[in-house]
């Protein structure tokens, strides 16, 4: 199970995803959540809705999501975030699963630079993909996964430098 907090100005949502589906504020959801392209573009069907989203990583868990034509300004915060943050400065540099999941795909090799926010891997559960970020800019120093492969919730995805 990977439980996020996410705030939106003066809101914060409780977002549980679990084998059995998605709560948010322990409301049961129906949604999937595609991840379209690299740089950002999802799209969210929601009942009969479907949503374009286009998500930005502006740093510090922080993204700026846009969708019909609004710009909000998002903080997620997972059980990972708060326990990575009492953790050793070489645990800080490693990427892990914050949900069990299939891996879909793999975008950097070991050797490879990477920007702070730059798409390390996309995860998939409950129909719903995510794409986990390089923490900081620096050098790949480990993939401890490969396109295909099921991760449990916390399983070392990465090591960046």
């Amino acid at each position: 199970m990977a439980i996020y907090r996410i705030s939106i100005g003066e809101n914060e949502y409780r977002i549980e995803i679990t084998e059995k589906g998605v709560t948010i504020n322990g409301e049961p959801i129906e949604a999937d959540l595609v991840q379209l392209n690299e740089t950002g573009l999802y799209l969210m069907n929601h009942e009969e809705d479907k949503v374009e989203l286009h998500l930005r990583f502006e740093g510090d868990n922080s993204y700026l999501v846009m969708a019909d034509g609004q710009q909000i300004k998002a903080q997620i915060e997972s059980d990972m975030d708060q326990v990575r943050g009492s953790k050793t400065r070489q645990a800080e540099n490693e990427l892990r699963a914050p949900m069990p999941g299939l891996v879909i795909s793999v975008n950097v090799q070991v050797g490879d630079q990477v920007e702070e926010g730059q798409v390390v891997c996309v995860l998939e559960s409950m129909k719903m993909q995510m794409a986990i970020h390089a923490p900081k800019t620096g050098t790949v120093q480990d993939v401890a996964i490969q396109p295909d492969e099921r991760v449990e919730k916390d399983a070392l995805l990465a090591i960046v430098e």
